[in-house]
């Protein structure tokens, strides 16, 4: 991908799940603007390979966003890496479908850890960082959050909570220049959008496709989320702070 501006020249940017589809998406075009990237994600997955095809400048953390204590260990690293700490994408989340009476508190807890506990963790971690480089954090929600979404209670509730802690923390830290913004992708093409359907689910509860014409199967693609976390995380959103960028082909309308 050839570099189309120097709009994130030098800055040092920690990005969670940067295996997967929109991670690794989102760490392409933080690089190809200039930024220096620490990309993590959990063990045995191809960050090292992943951060040579990037270039010089970036290097890899495995950690386990199941694990307790993971999060702040994490920041740490990243800004040994990197010297300091300008922005932290946080991607890493884990998807599944079931009915609700199937969930057990294991799936829940697990769930909810992953996809919103250690996003906090993360960001608390990195906001004595943050306040000294006036720096943000971007963090993923979904359209599960703003809608609903059937046979994933979890899931929506996890990312719900996203938005939630994005407001919160933008209003309680405005005042030490850190922002705080989350992306809330629709259906988009990756691992989660071709998870295994619930056995005999209803078809009428089945995740919208976007009404956009022109997208192959109603899916976006990883560069549309990852465009969204370059805006958010570059001084072009200086003063945006509290919002959720939706990003979903016009399936959801407030």
């Amino acid at each position: 991908m050839t570099r189309v501006n120097d709009r994130l020249k030098d800055r040092a940017i920690l990005v969670t799940g940067a295996a997967g589809a929109i991670g690794r998406a989102t760490a392409e075009r933080l690089s190809i603007e200039g930024a220096r990237l620490v990309l993590a994600d959990r063990p045995g997955t191809p960050l090292e390979q992943i951060c040579t095809e990037l270039g010089k400048g970036h290097s890899a953390a495995f950690y386990d966003a199941a694990a307790s204590g993971s999060g702040e260990t994490l920041v740490q690293g990243a800004v040994a890496a990197l010297g300091r700490l300008d922005g932290v994408c946080n991607i890493a989340g884990v998807y599944g479908k079931a009915r609700s009476t199937d969930v057990t508190d294991v799936d829940w807890n697990l769930c909810l850890q992953v996809n919103l506990t250690s996003a906090f963790t993360i960001a608390r971690g990195a906001i004595p960082h943050l306040a000294r480089t006036r720096g943000c954090v971007v963090s993923t929600s979904s359209l599960a959050a703003l809608e609903g979404l059937a046979y994933s209670t979890a899931y929506a509730v996890a990312k719900a909570g996203i938005i939630a802690m994005t407001k919160s923390l933008a209003a309680e830290y405005a005042s030490a220049g850190i922002r705080f913004n989350a992306v809330c992708p629709g259906a988009i093409r990756s691992g989660m959008s071709a998870a295994k359907p619930v056995p005999d689910a209803d078809p009428d509860l089945t995740f919208r496709r976007s009404k956009l014409l022109g997208f192959e199967g109603g899916l976006g693609e990883p560069r549309d989320a990852a465009a969204a976390f370059a805006y958010l995380v570059s001084d072009d959103a200086r003063f945006v702070s509290g919002s959720v960028l939706v990003v979903d082909g016009a399936q959801f309308q407030i």
